[in-house]
C-alpha cells in the first residue's frame, strides 16, 4: 500500500479531559474527527484482506499440542506480515519447547508490548473446523480466542507503520504457541522480553457490548497424590488403606476455603480413583483449580492448603502434593485506569459502548500486571462461547475495534515524543 499518510503529530483531545501516563501527557483531541478520516481510508483499503488472512488462520488447526498445525498457522502470520514489510520472527525460550513468533526483539526500554497466543482448545479431531458465516456472525475454531484479536493486533500496527512511515515505533510484538495450556514455556519469554515495557496490550476476546478487561484474578494449581494399600474387598478389605477416603476428607477441607465473596475459587474438579468394583482403592489423585483475587492473598491460601494436606491421617496414607502459582492476578494500578479511560472515550466518540470488566481466566496479561506494568486486556474482536462449538465474533467489530486501538495508540505514539 502506498505510504499516502505523513507523520501525524496531532494531540487528541476529548471533553478537555487531560490524562497523565507516568509523566506524559495524554491529551484527547476533538480533531479525533480528522485523525479518523485518515485511518479510515487506510482500514478500507486492507478491510476484505483482514477477513481473508483471519478466515485462513481459523481455519489452519492450531491446537496447543498439534505441532504441524501450530507450524502451519505461524508460517501463515509470519506470511500475512511479510506482505506488509513485518518482519516476525520465531522465538524460543532457553528450554527450546516450541516456537513463538516475535516482532522488535532488539528494543530494549520505553516500548508498548502488543501479546497474542494463536494456539486453541480444539483438537484436529473436532468437527468444529472452518470458519462459517452467518449475516454479521463468524463463527469457526479459535476465531475468538484469539485469532480474531491477532488480526486486530497485527494490522493495528501495519496501519499506525503507514501514519508514522520515517520512525521506528517503540513497539513489541509476542504471538506465542502455548497460552491454552498456561504459557509454560513461553512465560519465560515474557517476563525476560517485556520487562521494561511502558505498557502491555493483550488481544484476548473483547467482551458481550464491548467490554474490556482490567483485572483477571490469579491462578493456583494443585495436584494431589494420595498412595494407600490395594486388597481385596469381598475377601478382606481390611488389609487395605482406603485412599479414597482420605481423598474425599480432603476435597472437603478444601472446597472450606472457598470465599466467594473476596474472589476466592477453590474447585475441587477431578478425582480418579481405584482399579475395579471389588479393589480397594491403592491409588487416588485430585486436580485443583483455584483462583484468587489479589496477590496479599496468595500466602494465605498456601497456608491454609499445605496445613489440609501435611495433617496426619488415620489410615497412614501417604499424600503428595504439587502446589504451584501459575499466574499472578492482574491488578489495575492508576496507570491502567488512565489508560482504560482513553480507551473508553475513543470507542464512545467513534460511536461503541465500552465499559470495563473483570474475570476469573487468566491470560498473559496476569504477568506483565505482575512485573508492575500497566495492562489493557480484552482488545480483540467483541464475541462470546470460547472453547465451545458455539465460538464467534460479531463480524464488523474486527474493524471498529481495529480503529479504536489504533487512535488509542496514535494518542500514545504522539505524546512519546516520537520524532523522525
Amino acid at each position: 500500500m502506498k505510504r499516502l499518510y505523513c507523520n501525524f503529530n496531532i494531540f487528541l483531545v476529548f471533553n478537555n479531559i487531560l490524562l497523565t501516563l507516568g509523566s506524559i501527557n495524554v491529551i484527547v483531541d476533538r480533531k479525533v474527527n480528522k485523525m479518523t478520516k485518515h485511518i479510515d481510508k487506510i482500514i478500507n483499503e486492507y478491510q476484505s484482506q483482514m477477513f481473508l488472512d483471519l478466515e485462513t488462520i481459523v481455519n489452519l488447526n492450531s491446537f496447543t499440542t498439534n505441532e504441524n498445525g501450530i507450524d502451519l498457522v505461524l508460517a501463515a502470520l509470519v506470511n500475512i506480515a511479510k506482505k506488509h514489510d513485518v518482519n516476525l520472527e520465531k522465538k524460543y525460550s532457553s528450554k527450546k519447547d516450541r516456537p513463538h513468533l516475535m516482532y522488535g526483539e532488539e528494543k530494549e526500554k520505553n516500548y508498548f508490548a502488543f501479546i497474542g497466543h494463536f494456539d486453541t482448545v480444539h483438537p484436529p479431531s473436532s468437527s468444529f473446523n472452518k470458519l462459517e458465516k452467518r449475516g454479521n456472525i463468524l463463527t469457526g475454531p479459535g476465531i475468538n480466542d484469539m485469532k480474531s484479536g491477532l488480526i486486530i493486533a497485527l494490522y493495528s500496527f501495519v496501519i499506525l507503520k503507514n501514519l508514522y512511515p520515517n520512525i521506528d515505533l517503540p513497539i513489541k510484538i509476542l504471538f506465542n504457541s502455548d497460552e491454552e495450556t498456561g504459557s509454560l514455556d513461553s512465560k519465560e519469554i515474557i517476563k525476560l522480553e517485556f520487562i521494561n515495557a511502558k505498557a502491555g496490550f493483550v488481544f484476548e476476546p473483547g467482551r458481550i457490548q464491548g467490554a474490556i478487561v482490567t483485572t483477571r484474578k490469579g491462578w493456583i494449581t494443585l495436584d494431589i497424590e494420595i498412595i494407600g494399600k490395594p486388597a481385596h474387598s469381598g475377601i478382606a478389605p481390611w488389609d487395605g488403606v482406603n485412599s479414597l477416603l482420605v481423598a474425599c476428607e480432603i476435597v472437603q477441607k478444601l472446597q472450606n476455603l472457598n470465599d466467594y465473596k473476596n474472589g476466592v475459587i477453590v474447585g475441587c474438579n477431578q478425582l480418579v480413583s481405584g482399579v475395579a468394583r471389588n479393589v480397594v482403592p491403592a491409588h487416588s489423585t485430585i486436580a485443583v483449580d483455584i483462583r484468587f483475587q489479589t496477590m496479599c492473598q496468595k500466602d494465605t491460601l498456601f497456608k491454609k492448603i499445605e496445613n489440609i494436606l501435611n495433617e496426619k491421617n488415620a489410615l497412614g496414607v501417604v499424600v503428595k502434593y504439587n502446589l504451584e502459582l501459575n499466574r499472578p492476578p492482574l491488578e489495575m494500578n492508576e496507570e491502567s485506569k488512565k489508560l482504560s479511560q482513553l480507551y473508553k472515550n475513543i470507542s464512545k466518540k467513534l460511536g461503541h459502548d465500552c465499559t470495563e470488566t473483570e474475570t476469573g481466566g487468566v491470560s498473559d496479561g496476569n504477568f506483565l500486571s505482575s512485573m508492575g506494568i500497566p495492562v489493557l486486556d480484552g482488545l480483540g474482536a467483541v464475541g462470546n462461547f470460547s472453547h465451545t462449538k458455539e465460538e464467534y465474533i460479531e463480524k464488523d467489530s474486527l474493524i471498529y475495534r481495529t480503529k479504536i486501538f489504533v487512535l488509542f495508540m496514535v494518542n500514545l505514539l504522539d505524546n512519546h515524543r516520537l520524532t523522525t
